[in-house]
């Protein structure tokens, strides 16, 4: 059967930040988190400077290009009723959010996100249609950069595209960083029970079950319970699956992955633990765990809990810093993430990605853009995912084995292979024989199994992965992609074939 290839997706060029905000498309698109309703797929993002605050909402009926939509909540002209602690119910709802991370100049001389003007800057939203019908938008706050004076809470609204207000605070931080830091929510639900993920450097990811009535808290804790000592840490603040410096989990709970064990396959149900490891300018990067509860242990492919220590550490590595060719852009601290299923069964993860293309053209001294990309992962035969190192164009998975994977390629692949430094890792060139051998920049063997798995061992280690359809933006050409992970390393492989189809 011919192999399907996505079709030239035209992507909007990069972008940075331009004084229309409106005209940004992916660009400036800061913790993406996705939506889909009715035919149309929304992106929700952090507020970036130069647009209205109260989250971006970006829409697309193709996943491939995004408009702005408008905010999530209306805040124009809202800062002297926060200031004056009028905003309860209206202008959004926030007020107890805002009275508790208001931050003066006297506190931190630079940062600050809620401002004794009243105006505020909100991180890394999170909306999902409820069970009561309404959309459900996990939203955080925090005081300044760099602090654990945070908070996060559930508003809702009857549309997906704004009108949100503020229902209940879940979690609350003080400032000290003796608590996990309240920001980055998450919410899942899987096998009937509900979920909030959350936490940043610190003490780490935590995870706190909620009502799935409501979006609430099932215990009804507040933080006054905490506080006043009627709830200890752990009732309050959760179980703790990651620690370290690392942040914005998500977690997909996926039933009947296939996995091959002693040549026999069978299926598991998983959940998968995503979360972003290093400092957000310099070394972000994307790693995974997986366990069969929801409260884990989350483990990595060497049976290790996931931890963050200066910028490295374990978690199977998905993504990082690389680049396919030096005429290329860079992708650029790719980092957190959401990992969303659509209607039709595609798997995606979402994140923001910069690169340093716009500073060596000479256009900014800056490359603090970042801009929406998705991705689409798999799981290899190990059950792992592994996700497509090329942005999304619209492909879809199919068997493809190891006569097509030649005839498209020659056998002449660009390969990536990630390592624990967070230094960019720049393509080298590799060739997969007929006699199934590799040479070039790595030596060893590879296969074909099953219909669209691989295994290619080089480096002293088995790497297992997926062969799948890509677009191949630097090339401007369609054409097949290997991602694969490592069993012994924990880190990613991709290769992208280098002949036109």
């Amino acid at each position: 059967m011919a192999i399907g290839y996505p079709r030239n997706p035209h992507f909007n060029r990069l972008r940075m930040r331009t004084p229309d905000y409106s005209s940004w498309q992916e660009g400036c698109a800061h913790d993406p988190a996705l939506l889909e309703w009715e035919g149309m797929y929304y992106a929700y993002s952090t507020d970036t400077f130069g647009a209205p605050c109260g989250y971006q909402i970006r829409k697309s009926s193709d996943l491939l290009h995004w408009e702005y939509s408008g905010s999530a909540f209306d805040l124009a002209g809202t800062a002297p009723r926060y200031k004056k602690g009028e905003a309860r119910r209206a202008y959004g709802g926030l007020q107890e959010a805002y009275d508790w991370c208001v931050t003066s100049s006297k506190e931190v001389g630079f940062g600050a996100c809620a401002h004794t003007d009243g105006t505020m800057s909100l991180w890394a939203p999170h909306c999902v249609r409820g069970t009561d019908g309404k959309f459900w938008l996990f939203f955080c706050l925090t005081g300044y950069f760099g602090g654990s004076k945070s908070c996060i809470g559930v508003a809702k609204s009857d549309r997906p595209d704004g009108g949100f207000t503020c229902e209940k605070l879940l979690v609350q931080s003080p400032a000290g960083w003796t608590t996990p830091n309240a920001i980055d929510p998450q919410f899942f639900s899987a096998e009937g029970r509900a979920f909030l993920v959350y936490g940043s450097f610190g003490l780490g990811i935590h995870l706190v079950e909620l009502d799935p009535a409501t979006g609430f808290r099932k215990d009804g804790l507040s933080y006054s319970d905490f506080s006043s000592g009627r709830a200890s840490f752990s009732e309050y603040y959760g179980t703790r699956l990651a620690c370290g410096s690392l942040e914005g989990g998500v977690i997909r709970y996926h039933e009947g992955v296939p996995v091959l064990k002693n040549g026999t396959w069978g299926r598991k149900n998983y959940y998968y633990l995503m979360c972003s490891y290093g400092s957000l300018s310099s070394a972000y990067n994307m790693r995974c765990g997986r366990s069969e509860r929801p409260e884990g242990p989350y483990l990595d492919g060497n049976g290790n809990p996931l931890v963050c220590s200066t910028d490295i550490g374990t978690g199977n590595k998905m993504l990082g810093s690389f680049r396919w060719s030096e005429d290329a852009p860079d992708f650029f601290c790719p980092g957190h993430n959401d990992m969303f299923v659509t209607s039709r069964g595609v798997k995606l993860i979402s994140y923001h990605c910069r690169t340093n293309c716009f500073i060596e053209r000479g256009q900014s001294r800056s490359n603090n853009f970042h801009s929406l990309y998705l991705g689409q992962y798999d799981f290899n035969s190990e059950g792992w995912p592994v996700m497509n190192a090329n942005r999304y164009a619209g492909e879809e998975l199919q068997e493809i084995g190891a006569e097509e994977l030649l005839n498209v390629s020659a056998g002449k692949f660009d390969a990536v292979l990630f390592a624990q430094g967070v230094s960019t890792v720049s393509a080298k060139r590799v060739s997969l024989r007929a006699d199934g051998t590799v040479s070039g920049a790595y030596a060893g063997t590879w296969e074909c199994y099953g219909g669209k798995y691989i295994r290619i061992s080089v480096c002293g280690d088995d790497f297992y992965g997926v062969i799948m359809p890509a677009w191949i933006e630097h090339e401007n050409v369609a054409g097949l992609t290997v991602s694969a992970m490592g069993k012994k390393s924990c880190m990613a492989l991709h290769l992208n074939s280098t002949y036109r189809i």
